[in-house]
């Protein structure tokens, strides 16, 4: 009897370090396939993608400045959930920042757009398809989290 709860506790062990191992590489394929985005790009491309994220830093500095201290207080407090946060710090924007945000996202949109037309008809497949297999890897992460909690309740 005791040999075999020795023998079930190993295979879960087996089992636990082999699921562990599939979801490291996981990971790592994902970090991988965004070096692998930028490996066909132009060094236009690659320098337009460079200033959009300088804008978008350049952007959070400069919304951050407009930030009075009971917005920074409802940031903070730990004892709200991000949709909370989020609602309450909405509620408590002035017309001011609005227009902050209102503008930075058409920049963005502008930038997104100004971006896509430098896209080959090849850039615009190859991005597709690592978009359609990491949404494949992540529907796979919360399959396999939906059986452990399955798991945990056996």
């Amino acid at each position: 009897m005791k040999a075999f709860i020795k023998i079930i506790c190993l295979v879960i062990v087996v089992f636990l370090l082999s699921v562990s191992i599939i979801a490291a590489q996981e990971t790592s394929n994902t970090e991988t396939s965004s070096k692998s985005v930028r490996a066909f790009l132009t060094a236009e491309q690659k320098a337009e993608l460079k200033l959009n994220r300088e804008k978008q830093i350049e952007f959070r500095n400069q919304f951050r400045e407009t930030l009075s201290e009971n917005q920074l207080g409802i940031l903070t407090d730990p004892r709200l959930t991000r949709e909370a946060k989020i609602s309450s710090l909405r509620a408590s924007l002035s017309d001011n920042q609005v227009n902050l945000i209102k503008s930075n996202r058409k920049q963005i949109r502008t930038g997104n757009v100004a971006f896509r037309n430098t896209l080959t008809e090849q850039q615009r497949l190859r991005i597709r398809r690592m978009a359609i297999s990491r949404a494949q890897q992540n529907r796979a992460v919360y399959f396999r989290a939906r059986l452990k909690n399955r798991l945990k309740r056996i």
